[in-house]
């Protein structure tokens, strides 16, 4: 048997496989029989017994491949399943938490916009006293401009720190959606 009569037999009994399986076993033994050299093809022929032989061999450690395959999809099938169970069942208490939770963070919310709005509110009344304490003495006016200045800081304060948790929020948020 020559070269060209092996690879031609192994070729047809190896016909069945996925082409780029079957592309890979071909060029393997080409290149098995280039490095052998052209005085020693029939060593290797010899040695690799018959193109019945290798091709069982390569069939069956396919057959294996794709065994090993359909049991870790099986696998995954079964790990969804079960996740899916969970979630059935974790939802009549899952859902009423994620809803506190909702509530609780623009309930929040509204509380501290609420305090800016009334600390601006507080601030404006102050320094329009201010102005009426111009006309009686500067020193009471100077401590009410004072104040309305502290009032406005701390509602910036507090609005900018909101802002901040929302941010915060919301990147942890699109963190965990990311995954």
């Amino acid at each position: 048997m020559t070269r060209r009569e092996f690879m031609t037999d192994l070729a047809s009994r190896l016909r069945h496989l996925p082409q780029e399986d079957f592309r890979a076993a071909l060029q393997y033994y080409e290149e098995y029989f280039e490095e052998a050299g052209v005085e020693n093809e029939q060593a290797v022929i010899s040695e690799l017994k018959s193109p019945a032989h290798v091709a069982s061999r390569i069939l069956s450690d396919y057959a294996v491949k794709e065994a090993k395959k359909a049991q870790a999809s099986t696998r995954s099938g079964w790990r969804a399943f079960w996740f899916t169970i969970l979630a059935i069942c974790a939802a009549p208490v899952a859902i009423p938490l994620i809803i506190a939770a909702v509530v609780t963070i623009v309930a929040l919310g509204f509380a501290g916009l609420a305090v800016v709005f009334a600390l601006i509110i507080a601030a404006g009344a102050v320094f329009i006293k201010g102005v009426v304490s111009l006309f009686f003495g500067t020193a009471s006016a100077v401590l009410l401009f004072g104040s309305a200045l502290v009032l406005v800081g701390f509602a910036l304060l507090i609005f900018y720190g909101m802002s901040a948790l929302i941010a915060g929020i919301g990147k942890h948020i699109r963190n965990k959606s990311d995954r």
